[in-house]
């Protein structure tokens, strides 16, 4: 049997080895580990302001020199750090004032830190309501939203800079396509096209080319953007293919000032016919689409068109129709490399980088200027460009089931 000391030392020991196990777990280790290191830093930091005092000061503490100002103990001060708001011991003088040379380099060093981590922040698509939230959570420093979009507008010369930058050379390849955004105006808000132009080069690298804050997706406005192209250096003779859904505008506007071959989306031709499908018929019908567009050459498709024409021609003429009556323009892309193919029959391409957008810009609601626009699709692009470093290469080919969903 045990004796009571016994006992009483086993019991302990049980506990001290709980809180040995509560203290090593992963989010309770990391807050010791923090507040260690903030604890060591702040220690560090006020023996360092004590150092600086009685340096400005020439003498020990109790030493009596004639006209020399009198220590009168500290004031506490907050500053914004990597661990939360951090707590100096300032030191102060009963008379005058005492200029902290790393008091003041911890002040600007703080405030650079909280600048930098906001924009970053918002680069990254947290809204700037979300930015000074985190921002606080993170570093104890108050900031509001309107905060956050002065400092992003310090931007804008780097921005200017981009939106005027030459366009890469031997581009051959031009993507283009809107989306529509709420802009304010004064007293309403109004939906504005915001029209988007990527590239191709002869690398097979992809680009974003330019873009443009419009009223509307009209031909003078597709107008606008591609002279905006054409007067950076855009090359009509290295042109080989320009890529759409179809729309009067930015055909017109092709056609008027690039006299490009023009490639019609495949992907939107199957969504519009799948409107006019039966449910139980549709599967079927893709399938022949499939070996209509996905075929091995030009000759092959036009084969497989007639295929599709003789077997649901006589059940959904309209539908047929549809696919015949600019067949010549969404097959193009036959006459460009092979490698190619699966990148150019389809607007994927642009259709992705404008998702992308659309995530960044329904975080943050209406514009409220062009400047604030021209900002996301800055950071989108940076983004992008990033992930586009590499040469495109094709990854398969599109599966039925995701043309049925399309």
């Amino acid at each position: 049997m045990l004796t009571t000391g016994q006992l009483i030392e086993r019991v302990a020991h049980r506990q001290l080895r709980q809180r040995v196990r509560t203290s090593l777990q992963p989010g309770t280790l990391n807050a010791i580990v923090a507040q260690e290191v903030s604890m060591v830093l702040m220690e560090s930091l006020n023996a360092q302001l004590v150092a600086e005092r009685d340096e400005a000061l020439a003498r020990a503490p109790y030493e009596r020199v004639e006209g020399s100002p009198k220590r009168n103990g500290f004031k506490i001060v907050s500053l914004p750090g990597l661990w939360g708001l951090m707590t100096l011991r300032r030191p102060v003088l009963r008379a005058g004032s005492l200029r902290l040379r790393l008091l003041e380099a911890l002040k600007a060093g703080g405030q650079r830190l909280r600048d930098v981590l906001a924009v970053r922040f918002w680069l990254r698509g947290a809204s700037t309501r979300a930015v000074a939230e985190e921002i606080r959570a993170a570093t104890g420093a108050k900031l509001s939203s309107l905060t956050v979009s002065t400092l992003t507008n310090a931007l804008e010369p780097v921005i200017r800079d981009w939106e005027t930058s030459p366009i890469p050379p031997g581009i051959r390849y031009l993507f283009l396509d809107a989306l529509y955004l709420p802009v304010r105006r004064p007293g309403f808000t109004k939906e504005q096209a915001l029209l988007v132009a990527l590239g191709v080069d002869t690398e097979d690298r992809r680009h974003v080319l330019g873009f443009l804050l419009g009223d509307r997706e009209s031909k003078d406005s597709w107008e606008s953007l591609i002279r905006d192209l054409l007067a950076r250096g855009l090359d009509r003779e290295a042109l080989r293919l320009v890529v759409s859904d179809e729309h009067k505008g930015i055909e017109s506007a092709v056609a008027d000032l690039l006299g490009v071959a023009h490639q019609l989306c495949v992907v939107h031709l199957l969504r519009n016919l799948k409107a006019r499908i039966a449910a139980p018929d549709w599967k079927a019908v893709l399938e022949d689409l499939h070996r209509v567009f996905w075929a091995s050459s030009r000759e092959d498709a036009i084969r497989s068109l007639g295929e599709l024409e003789g077997r649901w021609g006589p059940r959904y003429p309209k539908a047929v129709a549809l696919v015949t009556r600019r067949f010549d323009d969404h097959i193009r892309f036959f006459d460009e490399p092979q490698r190619l193919w699966t990148l150019l029959r389809s607007t994927n391409l642009i259709e992705r980088f404008n998702r992308e957008l659309r995530r960044r810009l329904d975080s943050a609601g209406a514009m409220h200027s062009e400047l604030e626009v021209s900002k996301f699709v800055w950071s989108v692009s940076q983004a992008q460009q990033t992930r586009w470093s590499r040469a495109w290469k094709p990854r398969g080919v599109l599966k039925l089931q995701e043309l049925a969903c399309a």
